[in-house]
């Protein structure tokens, strides 16, 4: 006779263990401000484009320099292409760091909303709980909190 197969089609639980943390700390968030932390910093873009533009200017700079160009018109060229990738990848870094110190703000702006002395500082039993598979045990009425007193 083949063996019988398990009745219960669920897996069991895994055995959760909790180890407790020192100390947690409870900021509050408007909507807005968690819209503005989930976008991350604006300027990344900016970023991207000052690391592409200020080393090829620097490129074209060293050509310039070591370079013998006959040609006025390439040297023109060359000398456009260099002054106009400096000034935007410089504005580029400029507007990323701007926008950078924004998002740090906004961060500073949420820890700073936490005093510096709690006024409610309470212990947490520190316990491990450990989960066995098993019946949930049922709630009975005489084991719920009384009703506050009015």
């Amino acid at each position: 006779m083949p063996p019988r197969k398990n009745q219960n089609p669920r897996p069991t639980p895994p055995i959760v263990v909790y180890a407790p943390l020192g100390e947690l700390k409870v900021y509050e968030l408007s909507e807005a401000e968690f819209e503005r932390l989930a976008e991350g910093p604006t300027g990344q873009l900016h970023l991207n484009f000052a690391l592409a533009m200020l080393p090829t200017a620097l490129s074209i700079l060293v050509t310039l320099q070591t370079a013998t160009i006959e040609s006025n018109r390439i040297y023109t060229s060359y000398l456009v292409a260099f002054w106009l990738l400096l000034v935007q990848g410089l504005i580029s870094l400029f507007r990323w760091w701007h926008s950078n110190r924004s998002h740090q703000k906004l961060i500073d702006d949420i820890r700073a909303r936490m005093p510096k002395r709690p006024g409610i500082a309470e212990q947490m039993p520190s316990t491990t709980v450990l989960l066995e598979p098993g019946p949930v045990p049922a709630i009975d009425a005489q084991d719920s909190p009384p009703d506050a007193v009015e």
